[in-house]
């Protein structure tokens, strides 16, 4: 019955992974393979002193599996490459921060505008078991 009742508890944390649940506690099940990440959308602003309404944005946020990789594309040039495979995804608001409870590793977080925006930064992270990692993804509209 125990057994049970704790693969139902972790089903439970699975499928609310991509998200939004407000504030972290920072705790996780002791031995537990999982983490956290929560942050918010950095909004998109241009050369300044354009003012902004919020500081962050409201959009889409995903998590890709890996790490970012740099590959040559010509001489002397590189173009980011980001993993395709996709963990969770979530939609954000400049209120209500992301947050995803995933299994230790590294992972790319991926924002998305919305509006027609050709903009979509992305920040590297890497989960460790039991953590919680605070981390906005950048305004890259510069």
């Amino acid at each position: 019955m125990i057994g049970l009742l704790a693969l139902a508890v972790l089903g439970l944390g699975l499928s609310a992974a991509g998200q939004n649940s407000g504030a972290a506690t920072g705790q996780h099940p002791q031995g537990s393979q999982y983490g956290s990440i929560i942050g918010y959308l950095d909004a998109c602003s241009g050369l300044p002193p354009i003012p902004l309404e919020s500081r962050y944005a409201y959009g889409k946020v995903t998590v890709l599996a890996g790490q970012i990789h740099w590959i040559a594309v010509g001489p002397g040039q590189w173009q980011e490459s980001i993993p395709t495979t996709i963990v969770a995804r979530t939609v954000v608001t400049p209120d209500l921060p992301f947050h995803f409870f995933l299994r230790a590793g590294r992972y790319v977080l991926r924002g998305n505008y919305g509006h027609g925006s050709n903009v979509f930064p992305t920040v590297s992270v890497a989960v460790g078991p039991g953590l919680t990692v605070h981390l906005n993804i950048p305004n890259q509209c510069r």
